[in-house]
């Protein structure tokens, strides 16, 4: 069962802080030493120091003084958070319509909440020491619920302005409504109790609330069941939501050595189609190969091919037979298995030393160009019925398999976890 509910959020205090645009910012993980600095230089207040702190001890000290002084408030009765977010992708202005709640951290096991991909060790240990020092969860998790009549949409469309506007550096507008009224708030969660959840960004901040409420039931035996602490803040999407886009992840390659390309493209030879392709027309044909399994590499100026899958055995070698057609049809699947592990010997153990990860086309290929990195494997984006799917199956992906368009911003609103707070049903 999805156990949701409404939660006192901590949120700027307008008053404080009549710029919201200042004091937001990008998940943690997204957030570049780069843009750090811009955001510090933004506003003294701004977000920023609460997750990416220098220590972890100073963020909890920090938001201890912004709440002493006013600049964070607390909201005085529970409440659900409207979300809705404006932006432009793939040519067109889109709405992304959610709410923020809180879901009771339950092990995937118990099959209310699916994951879709591996995690990595290290970004968990930074995030579980974070919580530990502050007792506060900063950051929401990306859910996917069903609700093909959207009727959610229904009982929670706004009415007035909102309570929270902010605009990011990506131009995307930000606006949340408070839903304080006990019948509506009910009527929600009945209608998502029965959900099947599907994580779609946020994996490592899941784990880490599960791992952190392990922590604590064992070192507090006699936690309450409301204890918020079993609770972890998530902004709830529809799966059916038109808003819902979803960008592809280009996997950088770096510290390989000396590599010779003309043997690397003689093994690449013998599972796929290689062929050249100029710079400027290589997204392209990567588009017009969708659903093929097809891939770019881009090795440099002059060093640029489209990669089309031509020996599906090829796979079957890499993946082995206990995996699913589904899961062996997935172009991340492929690229990682085929191209970066048995081609270019980049192992799930060393992966974090050789592979890192890019949004934007252009900025992947000119860092290659630049020599920051050796190489970039181009990629399409997954399709959502491809994640739900393999979701269902209990198959991860690899990490970074998908990139949903917007990110949740950063510090609309967060919620207290400490020893005396607790999370009511409504």
């Amino acid at each position: 069962m999805a156990d949701i509910r409404p939660f006192r959020g901590i949120r700027y205090n307008p008053a404080k802080t009549a710029d919201q645009d200042k004091v937001i910012t990008q998940p943690y993980d997204k957030v570049s030493p780069e843009m750090k600095q811009g955001y510090l230089a933004a506003d003294p207040h701004n977000f920023v120091r609460l997750i990416l702190p220098d220590g972890y001890e100073a963020s909890a000290a920090t938001c201890r003084q912004w709440l002493a002084e006013g600049v964070l408030v607390r909201d005085p009765e529970p409440a659900l958070y409207v979300y809705h977010q404006e932006f432009t992708a793939l040519g067109e202005t889109r709405v992304r319509k959610g709410f923020v709640g809180v879901l009771h951290v339950d092990e995937f096991e118990k099959g209310t909440v699916l994951p879709h991909e591996r995690t990595l060790s290290k970004a968990k240990a930074d995030r579980l020491s974070l919580t530990r020092a502050t007792r506060k969860d900063y950051e929401q998790i990306f859910m996917l619920f069903s609700d093909p009549e959207r009727e959610v949409d229904r009982l929670l469309e706004p009415a007035g302005d909102p309570d929270i506007r902010a605009t990011d550096e990506y131009g995307v507008v930000h606006r949340a409504w408070t839903v304080t009224d006990p019948a509506t708030i009910a009527r929600v969660r009945a209608k998502l109790a029965d959900a099947v959840l599907l994580i779609a960004d946020g994996h490592h901040r899941y784990e880490t609330a599960l791992n952190f409420r392990k922590e604590v039931e064992a070192a507090e035996p006699g936690l309450a069941p409301d204890a918020a602490v079993r609770f972890k803040t998530c902004a709830f999407i529809n799966v059916a939501d038109p808003g819902l886009v979803i960008f592809p992840t280009h996997r950088f390659l770096a510290n390989l050595g000396d590599v010779d390309w003309g043997a690397k493209l003689a093994l690449l030879a013998a599972a796929f189609k290689v062929t050249p392709v100029a710079p400027a027309d290589a997204e392209e044909a990567l588009r017009a190969a969708a659903g093929g399994n097809a891939f770019v590499l881009h090795a440099g100026k002059a060093r640029t091919w489209l990669l089309e899958l031509a020996d599906r055995r090829a796979v079957e070698r890499a993946v082995g037979p206990e995996r699913s057609a589904d899961y062996k049809a997935l172009d991340v699947v492929v690229l990682h298995s085929v191209v970066i592990e048995s081609i270019f010997g980049v192992t799930p153990e060393n992966i974090e030393n050789h592979v890192k990860y890019e949004r934007d086309w252009r900025t992947a290929v000119a860092r290659v160009d630049s020599g920051e990195f050796q190489a970039v494997l181009l990629m399409n984006p997954t399709r959502v019925e491809q994640v739900r799917r393999l979701s269902e199956l209990g198959e991860r992906m690899p990490q970074k398999s998908t990139d949903f368009y917007p990110k949740l911003i950063s510090g609309l609103v967060f919620h207290d976890i400490a020893p005396d707070q607790a999370d009511k049903e409504a």
